[in-house]
């Protein structure tokens, strides 16, 4: 669903605007529901493709949030780290262990989008973590957490 909502310009969860439902779905070449229904794996595959997955990614922190808010609740925010990132990063369980036990709040957009980046980037040792990059404190925290662990 996040796929379509992306497609679509979906603001918020359970919102659709016409506009962005009509002409999401004419990009897709969708006219109907057949086409809709036979379009839906083609854009699961789209989470296979890596910079389509970063804006998926990036679209689904706005999307998650509720109105006038500017962080994601931490419940949501794991829920939706275990929806786009099962199977992506080996430490998914260490880093929602650390979230729970140590840092108990919102998650900001920074945060969000930094940590997409960091486990990209970050061999699964940590070997290259620079604890003195523009990280946010909350992952340098993250990987002294995980080394204490010795994941």
């Amino acid at each position: 669903m996040l796929v379509v909502a992306w497609h679509l310009g979906a603001e918020r969860m359970c919102e659709f605007k016409r506009k962005g439902f009509v002409d999401g779905w004419a990009a897709l070449g969708c006219d109907n529901l057949e086409k809709m229904k036979s379009v839906l794996p083609a854009l699961r595959e789209e989470l296979n493709d890596e910079e389509k997955f970063k804006q998926i990614y990036q679209f689904t922190f706005k999307f998650s949030r509720s109105e006038n808010q500017k962080s994601l609740p931490l419940d949501i925010a794991i829920l939706l780290w275990q929806l786009l990132l099962e199977g992506k990063y080996t430490h998914l369980d260490v880093w929602i262990q650390f979230l729970q036990e140590k840092h108990g709040k919102a998650i900001s957009r920074d945060t969000w989008n930094l940590f997409l980046d960091f486990i990209k980037s970050c061999p699964n040792d940590f070997s290259g973590h620079d604890m003195e990059g523009a990280w946010p404190v909350l992952i340098d925290e993250f990987v002294e957490y995980a080394l204490e662990q010795k994941v």
